[in-house]
């Protein structure tokens, strides 16, 4: 009605003069000139400009409660929400606008025009946002029924959203007496309703907070116990989820709580130990020394409670430990024994191998039933570590391609250690065996280390697989030498050679022909250990015995025929 008036009075009185100077000054009005500064042009027009919006909210809020009234169903869902949305936005500009007026009036400039314009607002601010938040405090419901997982998280969202609207008007209340005195306003009665409001709500939230723990810690025990119920996990998630929501509720409530100075280190203690958030709560000397007690009680009480049975687990699942150790010992023993048996034909990779694993093995069992003692249960440790294996295979393809290689040699026994081998690009006596590379030693004593992978994807040759070796000798002599002399000279050789074997006999043989001379091939067989001594000494004493007998071998030669041209 105020407002109504002004706007009349602009039109007859002189626009130059502020429209206070126009009004019947009240009898508790100071008199006096006037101390006051007019306000910049800009900052008034702004202000003006500010009203207008908040008048035309105004009158949507209006608007849409007779609409309200007059519906029902979804349609008066729509308007109750739309309702809400414009009122807080018609709180948030009006008391904008009265921070922004004190804040001028404080730097000595004159807004009593503004303050009297937005008297009649501010005087009805507290009953309007009252009732908002009563019709508010309807919505948030904090069920403590037992609901299924995805109506759960359905609810917890809603609630969520309907605690924030809720907290959006309390802030703007609070706001309201921050600058009551500024704009004349008594606002005892509404910090009187804020802290009656707030212990409740913070009293609420937090037992909503409690029971949503209880929920998590019941959730996944029952999830430990049950660990192939697929509903179980949703349940965790779901509860999960709840505590989140009453923790960011509580925490709403708490900051509203510290803006008016009231004491609220219990309930910072509580979201703390619900989220296991270190935030700047943790600084507070209260808020710390409150956790520290409750932690060391939980602690005490627990060593009360469950120090004796945990310490006796303890001491029985070391014992197990120690217990399975010396026996894994005393089967590596009993299994290398049972290796040296002439009737196990196992290579001495597999050998190794299965010491190993008999040994591991016993240690893993051996872990278990400790691990049990502990109350730890086996079967989703189990689970996990195949799934774990199956992450790391799939990291580590190639070491697995060198893996099942040595597997295939292990099985296939193409070679075994002590063996003299050709494979994977290498030469030379195997020195060691694994299942994922092979060691070898050169004749030149280099070791050499190949993956496994290489040496079964290319031809091996195992030069000491068999007992017996042949020695294939060449030995050329000239087209003028008597072939029948030189092959007796190298059949009495052979034969007088004590590393030649008897049986199978050696085999002397024109070979070739060749373009400088006749070769001769001698193959004598001898033990597989005596082959390169056998090699090297059959050689220079074949050359020897040649030059004794007069058996050339000649040089690379050629014949050169000249040829004179014919005459003209």
């Amino acid at each position: 009605m105020r407002r109504l008036v002004l706007l009349l009075g602009l039109l007859v009185l002189d626009a130059d003069l502020p429209l206070y100077a126009q009004e019947e000054k009240a009898p508790d009005e100071p008199q006096g000139p006037m101390q006051t500064q007019r306000l910049p042009g800009e900052v008034d027009a702004g202000f003006r400009a500010r009203i207008e919006e908040i008048d035309r909210i105004y009158a949507e809020v209006a608007l849409l409660r007779e609409r309200l009234r007059e519906s029902e169903g979804l349609l008066a869902n729509i308007y109750s929400g739309r309702l809400e949305t414009v009122r807080s936005e018609m709180f948030t500009e009006t008391l904008s606008l009265a921070k922004d007026i004190a804040k001028q009036d404080e730097q000595g400039f004159d807004v009593s025009e503004f303050k009297y314009l937005l008297e009649d607002d501010l005087r009805v601010f507290p009953e309007q946002a009252k009732e908002a938040m009563s019709r508010l405090t309807e919505t948030v419901n904090f069920d403590y029924a037992e609901m299924g997982p995805r109506k759960t998280i359905i609810n917890d969202k809603r609630l969520l959203m309907a605690t924030a609207r809720l907290d959006s008007v309390l802030d703007t209340i609070i706001s309201y007496t921050e600058i009551a005195e500024s704009m004349g306003l008594d606002a005892t009665p509404q910090l009187e309703y804020l802290n009656d409001t707030l212990v409740e709500g913070a009293a609420t939230r937090s037992m909503f907070l409690e029971v949503a723990l209880e929920q998590v810690r019941l959730a996944r025990s029952s999830a430990a116990v049950l660990p192939t119920d697929e509903e179980l996990p949703q349940w965790v998630a779901a509860a999960e989820s709840r505590v989140i929501v009453a923790s960011a509720a509580l925490q709403s409530t708490v900051n509203m709580m510290n803006r008016l100075g009231m004491d609220t280190r219990q309930y910072r203690q509580q979201i703390v130990k619900a989220t296991g958030a270190l935030t700047t709560d943790v600084l507070d000397v209260g808020v710390f020394a409150g956790l520290v007690s409750e932690w060391s009680k939980g602690a005490i009480n627990f060593i009360k409670t469950e120090g004796p049975r945990l310490l006796f687990s303890v001491l029985l699942a070391i014992l197990i430990l120690f217990i399975f150790l010396r026996l894994s010992k005393w089967v590596k023993r009993g299994v290398e024994r049972a290796m040296l048996s002439r009737r196990v034909t196992m290579s001495h990779l597999l050998k190794r191998m299965t010491v190993s694993l008999a040994k591991n093995l016993t240690i893993f069992i051996g872990i278990l039933f400790a691990l049990s003692q502990l109350g730890i249960s086996i079967g989703p440790l189990l689970t996990g570590l195949g799934i774990a294996g199956f992450i790391i295979g799939f990291a580590l393809q190639d070491t697995l391609s060198n893996f099942a290689s040595g597997m295939m040699i292990l099985v296939y026994r193409p070679f075994d250690v002590g063996d003299i081998v050709e494979g994977g690009g290498v030469s030379g006596r195997v020195d060691r065996m694994s299942l994922v590379n092979t060691t070898f030693k050169t004749f030149d004593n280099q070791v050499i280390v190949v993956p496994n992978n290489l040496i079964w994807q290319q031809v091996i040759t195992n030069l000491t697989a068999q007992l017996t070796r042949r020695v294939d000798l060449t030995f050329g002599i000239s087209y003028s030498d008597d072939i029948d002399k030189a092959k007796a000279i190298l059949l009495d050789v052979v034969e007088n050679y004590d590393a030649v074997l008897k049986d199978p006999a050696p085999n002397i043989r024109v070979g070739s022909l060749g373009e400088s001379s006749v070769d001769l091939l001698c193959r004598p067989w001898v033990r597989t250990d005596d082959y390169w001594d056998a090699y090297w000494d059959l050689t220079e004493i074949v050359k020897k015995r040649f030059d004794e007998e007069g058996i050339t071998i000649p040089f690379p030669q050629r014949d050169v025929h000249m040829q004179e041209p014919k005459p003209a």
